[in-house]
C-alpha cells in the first residue's frame, strides 16, 4: 500500500499549510494506519502563524507536522488554493472514522469535566470505536509542566496513553501549548498519529458555544 500524503504547498510567513480536503486527509490517516507510520496533524489558525514569527520552537513544532489544516478564513483570503477545515470538524471526521472502523481513540485535555463528557458522548456516538481520556495534566505555554508534581504526572499520562495504544490521541491543549507538548513527547507516543485541536473538545462537550 502507499502512503498518500498531502502535500505542504502553500506557505505563510514561513508556516507550511496542506492544500488537500476531508477526503484527502482521511485516506492519509487510513494508509498510515495500515502501513503503521506515525503521523501529527496540526490546525494553524492566523493567530498561530503570527505566533511562531516570534517564537521559533511553535513554528518548528508546526513545520514538522504531516499535515497542517488551514483553520481561518484569513488564510483563504491570503491564498485562494486553500481548503478551509476546522479542527473540530476534522476531529468529528476522525470519531466517525474511528467507529465504522473499531479504533481506539484517546481524548487528552480540556477540563477533567469536558473530558469526560467528551469520552462519554463519543463512546455513544460512535460506538464502534474504544474512547479514553484524561483531563488534569497542566502544563504551560512552552508545554512543559510546570511544576514536579504535573512533570511527575506527565510520565503516568503519557504510561496510560502507551498502555491503552490509541489508534488516534487527540491534544486539546490549545495553542502553542499542545503542540509543543506533541513535539516534546513524540517519539515516546506509541500511538497510530496525532492531532491537536484547541478548544474542539470544549465545543463537542457542549461546555462553550461555537463562534460564529
Amino acid at each position: 500500500m502507499r502512503l498518500n500524503k498531502p502535500r505542504k504547498d502553500v506557505k505563510i510567513l514561513n508556516v507550511e499549510l496542506s492544500s488537500t480536503s476531508v477526503g484527502e486527509v482521511l485516506d492519509f490517516v487510513e494508509s498510515s494506519l495500515k502501513l503503521r507510520r506515525k503521523f501529527f496533524i496540526v490546525t494553524p489558525n492566523p493567530e498561530m502563524i503570527v505566533e511562531s514569527t516570534d517564537n521559533p520552537v511553535f513554528l518548528e513544532a508546526l513545520n514538522t507536522s504531516d499535515i497542517a489544516l488551514p483553520d481561518g478564513v484569513g488564510l483563504l483570503l491570503i491564498n485562494s488554493s486553500l481548503e478551509r477545515i476546522t479542527g473540530r470538524e476534522m476531529m468529528l471526521k476522525l470519531f466517525e472514522f474511528a467507529g465504522k472502523r473499531n479504533l481506539k481513540v484517546f481524548l487528552l485535555g480540556a477540563s477533567a469535566t469536558v473530558n469526560n463528557w467528551a469520552v462519554d458522548k463519543a463512546s455513544k456516538e460512535f460506538g464502534g470505536a474504544k474512547f479514553d481520556g484524561d483531563g488534569i495534566l497542566v502544563i504551560g505555554r512552552d508545554g512543559v509542566p510546570d511544576t514536579k508534581l504535573a512533570l511527575s504526572y506527565e510520565k503516568d499520562i503519557v504510561d496510560r496513553i502507551n498502555k491503552f495504544g490509541p489508534d488516534l490521541l487527540i491534544v486539546a491543549f490549545g495553542a502553542p501549548k499542545q503542540e509543543l507538548w506533541v513535539a516534546r513527547n513524540y517519539n515516546q507516543l506509541k500511538v497510530g498519529g496525532v492531532m491537536v485541536v484547541g478548544g474542539a473538545l470544549d465545543y463537542y462537550a457542549g461546555s462553550k458555544t461555537l463562534p460564529p
